[in-house]
Order: C-alpha cells, then structure tokens, then sequence
C-alpha cells in the first residue's frame, strides 16, 4: 500500500504522536487507509473459518505447559490492529481501515489510552474487545441517541449521528470463541461505528446533513461561546464530543 497516497498529515486525528504508546517492536504499522479510497468504501470479506478454529490451536512451550498459539498469522493481524488503534489514537478501528480486507474491528477505551481520550475529552472507559465474522441486531425498542462522531479515516471532522442505543453483537473472539453480548452506551456506539466500516459506509454517510464540522470547530470553547443559538441543531449545540444526547 501505497503509504504517501493513504497517510493524513492531520496531527490531530491519525498520526501518533508522544502520548501514543511505540508499537511493539516485531509488529509492521500500516499507514491508515483514508476517505476516499475505494478499498474502504467496498465491503469487507468474511475470515476464513480455519483461521478462526487456528485460534484455538495451542502449542508446547517447552516446560510441559500448553499456550496459546501466538505465531499464526491470524493472530498477528489481531495484535497489528490493536497496537494500530493505540498509536493512532482510536477507541475503536476496523480492519480495512489499515489495509485488511476482512471483517474484523476491535475497540475499548482504557486508562493508558491517553490519545483517544484526548480526542473523545468525557469518555467513559469500557473492555478492550475483538470481533470476528460479527453481527449486529439492533433494539429498536431501546430508542436512539445522537453523538459526536469522528474517524481515524476521515481526520479532522466530526459528524452528529444518531443510531440505536441499544444492540446485540455476536460473534468470534481472539480465542476463536463464538460470543453474544448486549451492548449500551458508547461500546454501542462504537461497535456500530466499526460494524459499518466492513460493509463500506463511512460516518459522513449517516451524519445530520448541515452537521459535518472542522474538529477545530470545538477548539478553544467555541461550541459555547461562538456557535449560534441552537445551530446545528439544538442537541447538537449542547453535546461536546464524548457525551450523549437524546435530542436531534
């Protein structure tokens, strides 16, 4: 991949910067593929079923004890997108949005992640988490709520979206352990945000028209002492980054 054509000279949003943590020293960091590109706008493949099972696989580690098969490729993919999501700053990133053409995300808001939380400033923590092959049914009967969204691959914006506040996500693991879990809050939200990733869509595509803004627009109090009255919307105008709103 083509690391001049893909790479965002936007400090702010996808490059990693002193308060990422280095990426371990035996992984390759892609560049970010970006908006625009063709490859993030086309859905993404299922895994391959034995590189799910392959998971599972374990191997002697010379002292008659039995670990985790850490070598596969598979599973080196896994630990590239998450150093990715660290360096870069995200709370959540598909696989195709460095490269990886299959249907794969992880996300999670830790207390080291320090980047994130500056660019999401009121976040809540949640479990770092990997999905594999996943499905999302959302609660239609839980209502929606509105967000600030951004993207790794769409620096320097942020869009007001609504979506369910409320799904079911199933599927695989890291261990190759097929999951179903109920999900609220901002795990909801992200994991929808990363689920459209592999089908191709991008945030802009669901974001209130009138309601793409700069991130700089948010700089330097401006939301509240610049903005007009109830402009772009009026939840909108009362919603920083990070929280919810559950008016348009």
């Amino acid at each position: 991949m083509n690391s001049s054509r893909n790479r965002s000279d936007d400090g702010d949003d996808n490059k990693g910067d002193g308060s990422n943590p280095n990426p371990p020293p035996d992984l390759h960091l892609p560049p970010l593929v970006l908006i625009g590109d063709k490859e993030l706008m086309t859905p993404c493949e299922p895994c391959n079923q034995m590189d799910i099972d392959d998971l599972k696989k374990t191997k002697d580690d010379g002292n008659g004890h039995s670990t985790t098969n850490f070598t596969s490729i598979f599973k080196k993919k896994l630990s590239e997108l998450k150093a990715c999501q660290k360096y870069y700053g995200g709370i959540g990133i598909a696989a195709c949005q460095i490269g990886w053409r299959e249907r794969v995300f992880c996300m999670g808001v830790e207390s080291d992640d320090t980047a994130a939380k500056a660019r999401y400033p009121g976040v809540s923590e949640f479990q770092f988490q990997y999905w594999i092959n996943p499905t999302i049914t959302p609660d239609l009967n839980s209502g929606t709520s509105w967000f600030w969204e951004g993207c790794l691959s769409v620096p320097g914006m942020r869009g007001w979206v609504e979506r369910p506040k409320m799904i079911k996500l199933s599927g695989y693991n890291e261990h190759g352990d097929f999951v179903e879990v109920v999900l609220n809050g901002l795990a909801a939200r992200v994991a929808q945000h990363e689920y459209d990733h592999l089908d191709g869509a991008l945030f802009p595509n669901r974001a209130l028209q009138g309601t793409l803004l700069p991130i700089k627009a948010f700089d330097d109090n401006l939301q509240n002492n610049n903005w007009p009255d109830d402009w772009p919307t009026p939840g909108s105008r009362k919603t920083k980054p990070g929280e919810f709103s559950y008016e348009r």
